[in-house]
């Protein structure tokens, strides 16, 4: 029996090795060559990236923009009761901003020790504030008597004349924004990422609601009671939050004041295991806590002038 030549079969094989790897290299070599392009675009954006990134803490350090004409300007401006701060994240080669591509950061205040005029001019502009935007938000949804919600919808809004406001039900609503002549009811296990209300009554949230982004002004009380959880801004005349409410960092719930007696004076309580991380504030008033460790006061609303502290980005 003859067998096959081992020599034979082995050289074929080793060429076709040799001509694999030689095609693998050239490809390999190929593809540095493309990727050239896209790490210049990295690294140019990184680079802008940084510059924008210590524009805005040059400014929370008080800097004024342009102060270094080799990074970007910083734009400020209202964001509800907090501040946006914003600087450009794509410049020329001369460091100007192109006008595309913002790095944007949200800010309160640093604590500090607030005076009570102080409270008051911040409070009165940025209820006016609120007012107004809702306003201009309802501007064509007028509605007249009672309402109530039991299904949440993708966006609501209205400004209720003459009466109050239910919403009770379970989901999740994006947007709702309401302006309210009477109280408003919020309960259920509805989850709303933004809510804005303004009202001429007291205000309850009651089960598991839950509020991503809060802006809630009151010319009557707040009370959050159950499960309930938010994070914002909360300003009525007085407060109570019980059982395990929580305001999450960052919240602000601030008093304005209920009259007793002829005097005007602001009032609140944090009872059972209710919690607030950002401020509680009775400004010239009092406030009850049965634990006051679960009361931290970590951040102001911008309306109170200070030293800017990020909390959030954009």
């Amino acid at each position: 029996m003859v067998r096959p030549s081992s020599r034979g079969f082995v050289l074929p094989l080793v060429a076709v090795l040799l001509l694999s790897l030689t095609l693998l290299f050239t490809t390999l070599l190929k593809s540095a060559g493309h990727m050239n392009p896209v790490y210049a675009r990295f690294k140019s954006d990184f680079e802008n990236f940084y510059k924008a990134e210590s524009a805005v803490l040059l400014h929370l350090q008080g800097f004024p923009s342009g102060y270094y004409p080799e990074l970007p300007p910083v734009q400020a401006e209202p964001f509800g009761p907090w501040e946006k701060i914003c600087a450009s994240a794509v410049v020329d080669s001369s460091g100007k901003a192109s006008g595309v591509g913002e790095l944007c950061f949200v800010a309160g205040t640093e604590p500090h020790d607030v005076s009570f005029w102080e409270w008051s001019n911040g409070i009165s502009a940025y209820r006016a504030d609120l007012e107004k935007r809702l306003q201009e938000m309802t501007a064509e949804k007028d509605l007249y008597g009672n309402r109530r919600y039991f299904q949440g919808e993708q966006f609501m809004s209205g400004a209720i004349h003459q009466g109050d406001l239910e919403m009770d039900f379970d989901g999740a609503v994006p947007s709702a924004n309401f302006w309210v002549e009477g109280t408003a009811l919020v309960r259920g296990k509805a989850h709303f990422d933004t809510l804005r209300l303004f009202t001429s009554g007291d205000v309850v949230f009651q089960g598991e609601v839950s509020v991503d982004y809060l802006e809630l002004v009151s010319r009557g009380s707040f009370r959050a009671e159950g499960d309930v959880r938010f994070r914002g801004m909360v300003l009525a005349s007085s407060f109570q939050l019980r059982d395990r409410a929580q305001g999450a960092y960052p919240t602000a719930v601030v008093a304005t004041g209920q009259e007793v007696f002829g005097i005007n004076i602001p009032w609140g309580e944090i009872l059972g295991s209710a919690a607030v991380e950002g401020a509680v504030e009775t400004p010239g008033g009092f406030l009850g806590a049965e634990h006051p460790e679960k009361v931290e006061r970590t951040i102001l609303p911008a309306f109170i002038e200070g030293k800017r502290k990020i909390w959030g980005r954009l």
